[in-house]
């Protein structure tokens, strides 16, 4: 079994696997493809390769709509159309997605409407094997949303909330799961106590430090996916305002992920207390399904 929905940013969706909308056929589920940069010297056989980047994803869906009468076929395409329009897309900020279900799994990732439904011939009450295209930002299928929610308190760090994978000490060290292929960018929320807090995965050395203390009662959001790179502060009164401020230039926002398999991260604060609440949200990416 495979089902594939389209969700615009009303909320609205389109769901392809019966009628009316039957799915025929998918493309673009599997590898993104790869662009390779490589150079090649005088007198050296083939190229030496430099440098490899995923490209973006291009979904393609072969559908069916099939009604029970003529007219009720025509409702569907243009209720079709109305689903993918692209002012219901992108607005800037937000997204449409693609969610994707077989007998296996469920994934997901943002996705647009590119272009397609040409209608071609009519059999009765059957518009049979019309197409459509989305263009996906990402190269990578993204699963379900984990989050470690870490309390500090004065024997050190605690989980205050029951989670679906193998945590490490209730210390200032707590293990991770990352399940999926590659690299998991996170999304981290902080909310102050007036410590100055360092963040380490200790498997990959990445670690973001506050150069100077968060405020009680503030809450700084980092997001470490190059595609939404973000660091701001929320204050107590509900202002928003830019927080690289807060971050030390010599930490790479960037490079604070989630390997696949297991990652040991670490908290400590230069205060001698631990009361700064962290929370570490992110999605296993995949490299195709």
């Amino acid at each position: 079994m495979q089902k594939l929905i389209y969700e615009n940013i009303r909320g609205e969706q389109a769901v392809f696997l019966h009628a009316p909308y039957v799915l025929c056929s998918l493309r673009g589920m599997g590898l993104s493809d790869v662009n390779v940069t490589a150079s090649s010297g005088a007198h050296q056989q083939g190229e030496s390769i430099l440098s490899l980047r995923r490209e973006k994803r291009t979904v393609q869906v072969t559908l069916h709509v099939m009604a029970g009468s003529r007219q009720e076929m025509y409702q569907l395409r243009s209720r079709l159309c109305g689903i993918l329009s692209p002012s219901l897309a992108f607005d800037g900020q937000r997204k449409g997605r693609l969610i994707y279900q077989n007998d296996y799994g469920t994934w997901w990732t943002w996705a647009v409407p590119e272009g397609g439904l040409n209608w071609g011939k009519r059999v009765m009450d059957v518009q049979p094997s019309v197409t459509v295209n989305f263009v996906c930002e990402s190269p990578y299928w993204f699963g379900q949303t984990s989050a470690a929610v870490l309390t500090g308190t004065n024997g050190g760090l605690i989980l205050p909330m029951a989670l679906s994978f193998t945590l490490g000490k209730l210390s200032t060290q707590v293990s991770l799961m990352n399940q999926g292929q590659t690299d998991a960018p996170v999304t981290i929320r902080m909310t102050g106590s007036g410590e100055t807090p360092t963040l380490t995965n200790l498997r990959s050395g990445a670690s973001l430090r506050l150069v100077q203390p968060l405020p009680v009662g503030d809450e700084l959001t980092l997001c470490t996916e190059p595609g939404r790179l973000a660091a701001e502060v929320t204050h107590a009164d509900g202002s928003v305002e830019n927080g690289f401020g807060l971050l030390d230039p010599t930490a790479s926002l960037l490079a604070f992920r989630l390997l696949p398999g297991m990652n040991q991260l670490s908290y400590r604060s230069q205060e001698q207390t631990a009361r700064t609440v962290v929370r570490v949200e992110w999605n296993d990416c995949y490299e195709g399904v």
